[in-house]
């Protein structure tokens, strides 16, 4: 495949990290990756240029190589960056420039070419594909991967009134909601998660910190990390329903602390093996998982740096930050200000005035219904085809796309948070590395 042309729509961290492994494996034709910023491998996660927001998960487990497990921690000691050291949380901007380094490293030489453009459609035929972009022009490729990343928001539970529409984001990361139009201005928040407390450090970050109020049904933040706990060993778990590896799970987390253990430990030992278990269990438990549990897990399994949780404290201790648990049930402009009624938790009801009102409720796609031209196309004309869950592409295997007939692609390939629902663990660095690195072969040898 030496003479072949690569597509690569998307140069976020999944995009480029493809991109990087196909020329490892010995791919010696031209990579076109489509991505419409200027910096590859930032995407979402590590386009930030807040010091305040950190990795969230230690340098020492943030190499973007696989076979080379010390290479991040490695460039920030040559960059001789003050906090290195394998449990430390660093920038995420900093893991943005690295990500940005890793092709003139490893593929100074090779064919890659950057568009900046979007791509609004694709046909394919039994060996290539043509793709439509934003710019009017057309590619043509033998090979397709589509690293789509995570979008900058999350669905629309709240949908604008008439008139609101300047004061109620519907992302952080889309226009400049981040940014403090006046002193104390109040901001409710719509979410409790991470992308929320990324919203919150960007906030109390500005001169003049607004004062900023969280809702969520539980009112749950993520936990933190305990760096230099000692790793657990898991046995193998012997239920394949969701009731039964609960029950199995809750067991072993007691026994750590009889041991004197950490529970996090025994939540990141299931890591290498949830993907198995998630695959085994039946539809109508993976469904309830997500409708139930999602939450309660997300915020064990992902969680904050220390540095940042101590923020979060600091900033509720001086009253700047307040953490309710409820739901939103209605607003209403009054004058200069969005009037909200907030049903709490078990408590009645609560009437707050805020000035703005931001969607951190992360992200939950349906590929079903998807807003995204791009994917809707692909499924509209058969291409591609919602998992069970709705919540990405069926795949094979390795990452080949399914389409509504069952055929796998011989053209079209995936990585990475469009795999969700399929993988349970795809979102992350350590799964999008492997992900790509297995691509990257697959793709290289033909």
């Amino acid at each position: 495949m030496g003479n072949s042309e690569i597509a690569i729509v998307g140069g976020g961290c999944s995009g480029l990290l493809t991109a990087v492994q196909l020329v490892r494996h010995g791919f010696t034709g031209r990579i076109t990756i489509v991505e419409p910023h200027e910096a590859l491998g930032r995407g979402l996660a590590y386009s930030t240029t807040l010091d305040d927001h950190l990795l969230n998960v230690p340098a020492g487990k943030m190499s973007a190589l696989p076979d080379q497990p010390d290479d991040f921690l490695e460039w920030l000691h040559a960059r001789s960056w003050p906090g290195a050291a394998p449990g430390s949380f660093a920038p995420r901007r900093l893991y943005g420039e690295y990500l940005g380094g890793l092709l003139a490293r490893f593929a100074p030489d090779a064919a890659v070419r950057h568009l900046r453009a979007e791509v609004e459609a694709l046909e394919t035929g039994d060996a290539s594909a043509r793709l439509r972009l934003n710019d009017g022009n057309t590619i043509e490729a033998h090979l397709v991967v589509l690293a789509l990343g995570n979008p900058a928001s999350g669905p629309a539970l709240h949908l604008p009134p008439t008139g609101m529409e300047d004061r109620w984001h519907a992302s952080p990361w889309i226009g400049d909601p981040l940014r403090v139009r006046k002193p104390g201005e109040r901001i409710l928040l719509l979410g409790t998660g991470l992308t929320a407390v990324d919203t919150i450090l960007a906030l109390q970050a500005d001169p003049g910190a607004p004062h900023t109020f969280l809702i969520s049904r539980r009112a749950n933040l993520p936990q933190v990390h305990r760096p230099g706990a000692a790793p657990a060993s898991l046995p193998p778990l012997q239920s394949r329903r969701l009731n039964g590896l609960m029950r199995e799970l809750r067991g072993h987390i007691a026994d750590a602390h009889d041991r004197d253990q950490c529970w996090r430990t025994v939540i990141d030992a299931l890591r290498p093996v949830s993907n198995a278990l998630w695959s085994e269990l039946p539809l109508q438990d993976r469904e309830r998982f997500l409708r139930h549990l999602r939450t309660y897990w997300e915020t064990h399994r992902h969680r904050m740096a220390p540095a940042v949780r101590e923020k979060i404290d600091r900033y509720r201790a001086e009253g700047r930050l307040e953490l309710m648990a409820g739901r939103l049930r209605g607003t209403a402009l009054r004058e200069d200000a969005i009037e909200t009624r907030i049903a709490l938790r078990g408590r009645g009801e609560r009437m707050l005035e805020v000035d703005r009102i931001i969607n951190c409720t992360g992200i939950q796609e349906n590929y079903r219904d998807h807003p995204r031209e791009l994917i809707a196309s692909l499924v509209r004309d058969g291409l591609a085809s919602p998992n069970d869950l709705g919540i990405g592409f069926r795949t094979d295997g390795g990452g080949a796309l399914i389409g509504s007939d069952g055929r796998v692609s011989q053209v079209l390939f995936t990585l990475g948070p469009p795999r969700r629902g399929e993988l349970f663990e795809t979102t992350a660095l350590p799964e999008i590395r492997t992900q790509a690195a297995a691509l990257g072969q697959r793709l290289a040898v033909g």
